[in-house]
């Protein structure tokens, strides 16, 4: 009888300790939760803000300036010439190559309403980022000179 009391007790002690390992693991949870919770709401709420921003510029090109669709092509090219022109350079040769092809197949697109002269300023500036990426690679690849 002693033998199985000693044992229970020590079955409870374990279980006890099994129980505080749980709540432990169930707090963290609970807080990771919370935390998701809480950026699953900013991030709703900066969507909706961002819809918001859209709607507001479709309204102005519409009603504004009569614009009632943008090609897909147009959109990409005024994305790469908005990063240009606030300075956001890529530091990647295969990300300014794609800006590279987006801006020319704008300039090649009949109908973009882009003005040309803006998009051949933009060519060329991606031009010389990528032989700035280029001389930057060669440069660290070179090495030390003797």
């Amino acid at each position: 009888m002693k033998k199985a009391t000693l044992q229970s007790k020590h079955e409870t002690e374990e279980l006890k300790q099994t129980l505080g390992q749980v709540k432990a693991q169930l707090a963290d949870i609970q807080a990771d939760y919370q935390n998701l919770k809480e950026t699953h709401q900013a991030l709703q709420k900066r969507q909706r803000d961002q819809q918001q921003l859209d709607y507001a510029m479709r309204d102005i090109l519409k009603n504004d300036y009569g614009v009632d669709k943008l090609s897909h092509t147009d959109v990409e090219a005024r994305y790469v010439l908005y990063k240009l022109d606030h300075e956001e350079f890529t530091e990647n040769k295969k990300e300014a190559q794609s800006w590279l092809n987006t801006l020319t197949s704008a300039r090649e697109d009949p109908d973009t309403k882009i003005a040309l002269t803006r998009l051949d300023q933009g060519i060329e500036q991606v031009k010389a980022l990528i032989n700035r990426i280029i001389e930057l690679t060669r440069d660290l690849f070179k090495g030390p000179s003797l």
